[in-house]
């Protein structure tokens, strides 16, 4: 009979081979499997993300699955206790952390294109409260909501310039989502941000 946490892992590739995402989450999500619930939890995002491209999903599935496995590299007839530890904390010393075991706060603390995607969700809503206040080029956002293909530094600029011409409280919030946009960009020494001085 094996023991609880190499079953669930067990249990786990096969849910995962059998694209059962929701069984797979459920059966990490204990004390003692963290990190695999990461790995879990990371290829569940990019399914969401890609609701429209089943093998995208699929892929990452996959990935999730070889990356479980790789952690049950004992033997089953090994009954020493060498590596126990490692699974127990989740944290094998050896291993380096890859992007699909970080946290979601990790991940997105990395993902520069989310913190714009978030500004312009602010701009959005401040738009949308505030239509007087804000001006005219609320209606560039709107287009740029709506076009797919706008890059990040467009947004940016287009945020900048929004923010100036608005007046009031509109002009506040806006002017401080920009601001807290551009100090985590410049920490991060963003491209993003050097491409919009070269442009400026």
């Amino acid at each position: 009979m094996k023991g609880g946490v190499t079953k669930r892992i067990e249990d786990t590739v096969k849910a995962l081979d059998k694209g059962q995402l929701k069984n797979a989450l459920g059966l990490t999500d204990r004390r003692g499997l963290e990190r695999h619930h990461q790995i879990v939890e990371a290829a569940a995002h990019i399914c969401i993300q890609n609701k429209d491209d089943k093998e995208v999903c699929k892929k990452a599935m996959s990935d999730a699955k070889d990356k479980i496995q790789e952690t049950v590299t004992v033997p089953e007839d090994d009954t020493s206790l060498e590596g126990v530890e490692d699974l127990l904390s989740g944290t094998p010393a050896e291993t380096p952390v890859s992007a699909s075991e970080k946290s979601d706060e990790e991940l997105y603390e990395e993902c520069e294109e989310c913190h714009i995607a978030e500004a312009a969700v602010i701009f959005s809503q401040v738009c949308a409260e505030n239509p007087d206040e804000a001006g005219d080029s609320c209606r560039v956002i709107a287009e740029k909501v709506a076009d797919e293909t706008t890059e990040p530094v467009d947004w940016i600029k287009t945020m900048v310039e929004t923010a100036e011409s608005a007046h009031g409280e509109a002009k506040e919030k806006m002017t401080a989502a920009v601001t807290v946009l551009t100090d985590y960009l410049g920490k991060r020494n963003s491209p993003f941000l050097k491409e919009l001085d070269r442009e400026v």
